[in-house]
């Protein structure tokens, strides 16, 4: 997609903005994103989600380098970017780091459709109380693990019976 300001580069920053509940997007090259004061921003974003990573704990490995672009974890510090498609799977402990900080969980629940039927709640609550009761186990509270079973195989029991 073509800048839509000078029409001769490529867009590299999409900018998508809501006024008065009316949502406009923007798509802008990197020059006149900077021209604009638009690529502040950008960076800003960044600087802000490299700010998410407490990095003294956790360095992800001296040394290690991405294989597909070469990145290295001091420039992925400074960049707060990464450089490929390789980078997600290279430093996946850092992006899940990051994600668990920001969503609180690593793992996408979202909504079940209602057409999806009742079949596919219950499995879905099942999985959760699995979750939870694994989280008892570990932390010792066997009375809560006890009853979070319990509820399991109710759960499964009718799941069983509406087949």
């Amino acid at each position: 997609m073509l800048c839509q300001n000078c029409g001769e580069r490529e867009a590299r920053i999409s900018i998508t903005q809501i006024i008065n509940n009316v949502k406009t997007q923007i798509h802008l090259c990197q020059r006149c994103a900077q021209q604009s004061g638009q690529a502040d921003s950008v960076s800003a974003l960044q600087k802000m989600l490299a700010g998410l990573v407490d990095w003294g704990s956790e360095s992800i490995g001296k040394g290690k380098t991405c294989p597909g672009c070469g990145l290295s974890e001091l420039e992925l510090r400074h960049r707060g970017r990464f450089g490929c498609g390789q980078c997600y799977q290279t430093w996946e402990p850092l992006v899940k780091t990051i994600i668990g900080r920001v969503q609180g969980r690593t793992a996408h629940t979202g909504k079940i459709p209602r057409s999806a039927g009742e079949h596919a709640r219950t499995q879905w609550e099942i999985d959760e109380l699995q979750e939870k009761l694994q989280a008892a186990i570990k932390e010792e509270r066997f009375e809560d693990a006890a009853i979070l079973r319990d509820r399991i195989r109710g759960l499964q029991e009718v799941k069983e019976e509406k087949k």
